[in-house]
């Protein structure tokens, strides 16, 4: 039986396919513990970085690498590099998973997510 090769590389593909418009809007977004921040939601094109941040079988500096695309795909110019700032200045106090806070926050800004288990799968 034919096995079908994995759908990242045609995810990534499609995504290459519809850059994200120049005129998408930021809007201001409370990361706890991190402050606020100005990014977009997320548009199709996103789901490779996602992906790739969230796939077990690359490496762990890859998924690294996936996460912080994604994170400076979505902040207002010139965030990003203002949090890697904060990030190694030893008088700011962030929690050491501020970029996985600020990720999140990304995803799931504007929707009802993230929730938590119903009481039957508990």
């Amino acid at each position: 039986m034919y096995d079908p090769p994995p759908g990242y590389p045609d995810c990534e593909s499609d995504a290459e396919d519809f850059p994200t418009p120049e005129d998408r809007h930021y809007r201001e977004l409370e990361v706890e513990g991190v402050g606020v921040l100005h990014a977009r939601k997320p548009l199709p094109n996103a789901i490779p970085a996602l992906a790739g941040a969230a796939n077990s079988k690359v490496s762990g500096q890859s998924r690294i690498d996936y996460l912080n695309i994604f994170i400076q795909n979505h902040l207002a110019p010139g965030e990003y590099e203002v949090l890697l700032a904060k990030m190694l200045d030893p008088e700011t106090d962030l929690p050491e998973d501020a970029v996985l806070r600020v990720s999140r926050a990304i995803a799931t800004a504007g929707s009802a997510r993230p929730t938590v288990p119903s009481s039957i799968s508990r």
